[in-house]
């Protein structure tokens, strides 16, 4: 039997209709193989959930929905559900990345004014070493410091009240006691000691001065370092430069000093002096107005959200800030003896983050609850309440306290978030004619 044209291009246009459906029909995956893949899958992506935007590395369930759906992509790349479960592993592969943005230069220039501070502070302290070398008691030290001179060849008597500038200090390393007596040891048996007074007053003086530095200015500056050491001779003393209680090295003479200031080079210069805190770093009188020059927020603006005093407080931090640090922090955790070392504490918790672990900060928006008092925005009990009735709720209610609570997050200098996000708490006296404070300084971004 002969076809017609027109059945003979039906019968062709079937065909090819057919032909293509065949296989399509034939790479539909196994409806339990994609059960399995997506039972693994919905571990990997509650994973990525409970990380909140932190980066971390798939483990051995993670990597096994990643393998089942790669092996189902591959055997079945036009699969519907295949296809599904693979852009779900996809965007749960990347939320094991972390969560990212972009860091802008204006992010970073905190660090750059860091690097101004110190050249600032840097120059403040060639001056002050400079005029230092000029005082009385330095016009004629111990020069060399080394070799030591010898007890043999000059008296107690003879040295003591010279001045002698001591490099290449080592503290803590070289600390040692003995006596009930703190003493830091500089020299050798080959070079002969200095015994370096440690505990006094000129010691703390100076020292303190030197963490001053390292809190308000340089937060890089090391806890151990080599520094140089100006103090005074006080006499001779026989003792074992060894801070080990097994002691396996000999008593050794060695010349007391009574530390007067430190020097690190090119960095800051420290005195001890007779003011309350026993000693300062070059420019700490004019502390402020050196660094006022770089600070983009100098206090917490009028009627600021709960959003807004927290990024001013990372600012604070970020900058150096520190009275602006503690302008942000609630009263109540300012008061008491021991609050001032707790604060402090903190702040250099903080700088340390800055300084190694994030360079930025961003805030999601406050949820703010009445504590105390009349709540005006209470939708609900004002759909009950006359005008009358809130007027009168509001006079014989106590005075207005709020807490606020929203979450923070760190982002490091590649723009990955750092750590899960952080709750910051905040509290609000006295409604619009108050103003918000920082209650967990403590708190990491």
């Amino acid at each position: 039997m002969r076809l017609s044209p027109t059945r003979r291009l039906a019968l062709a246009a079937f065909a090819i209709a057919v032909a293509v459906a065949l296989p399509s029909l034939a790479q539909k995956a196994p409806p339990n193989d994609v059960t399995k893949a997506e039972h693994y899958l919905k571990k990997l992506e509650d994973h990525a959930r409970r990380a909140r935007g932190a980066a971390f590395k798939p483990g051995y369930e993670d990597n096994e929905a990643l393998k089942r759906v790669k092996e189902l992509k591959e055997r079945y790349p036009d699969d519907p559900a295949v296809e599904a479960l693979f852009q779900r592993a996809r965007t749960a592969l990347m939320g094991s990345k972390g969560d990212f943005i972009e860091i802008t230069p204006e992010m970073l220039a905190y660090r750059k004014n860091e690097e101004k501070l110190r050249d600032l502070f840097a120059a403040e302290a060639e001056k002050e070493w400079a005029a230092f070398g000029r005082t009385p008691g330095m016009s004629n030290p111990l020069a060399p410091a080394f070799p030591a001179p010898s007890i043999e060849d000059e008296s107690s008597d003879s040295l003591r009240g010279r001045y002698v500038v001591l490099e290449n200090a080592r503290y803590p390393d070289n600390e040692f006691v003995e006596g009930g007596q703190q003493y830091l040891f500089v020299g050798s048996i080959a070079t002969g000691f200095y015994w370096v007074e440690l505990g006094t007053r000129p010691w703390i003086g100076v020292y303190e001065a030197l963490k001053r530095y390292r809190r308000l200015v340089n937060a890089d500056l090391p806890e151990q370092l080599a520094f140089t050491v100006v103090g005074k001779v006080k006499g001779v003393r026989l003792l074992v430069p060894q801070a080990e209680k097994k002691r396996t090295l000999s008593p050794q003479w060695g010349w007391v000093v009574e530390p007067v200031a430190i020097r690190v080079p090119e960095l800051t210069f420290t005195r001890a002096d007779a003011s309350e805190a026993g000693g300062s770093f070059a420019g700490e009188a004019r502390l402020e107005q050196i660094k006022g020059s770089l600070y983009t927020v100098r206090s917490v603006p009028a009627g600021a959200a709960p959003e807004q005093v927290v990024e001013t407080f990372a600012t604070a931090i970020k900058e150096k800030n520190l009275p602006l640090y503690l302008e942000c922090i609630s009263p109540e955790r300012k008061a008491g003896p021991r609050a001032r070392d707790l604060l402090m504490y903190h702040w250099d918790l903080h700088q340390f983050r800055f300084s190694k672990l994030y360079v930025h900060v961003t805030v999601e928006p406050a949820v703010i609850t009445v504590r105390k008092g009349y709540d005006t925005g209470n939708d609900l009990e004002s759909f009950f309440l006359t005008d009358e009735q809130k007027k009168t709720v509001e006079r014989i209610s106590e005075e207005l306290v709020e807490d606020a609570e929203l979450r923070t997050k760190a982002w490091d200098e590649r723009g990955r978030q750092y750590g899960s996000p952080k709750p910051r708490f905040l509290k609000r006296t006295g409604g619009a004619k108050g103003r918000w404070y920082v209650m967990n300084f403590e708190q990491p971004f």
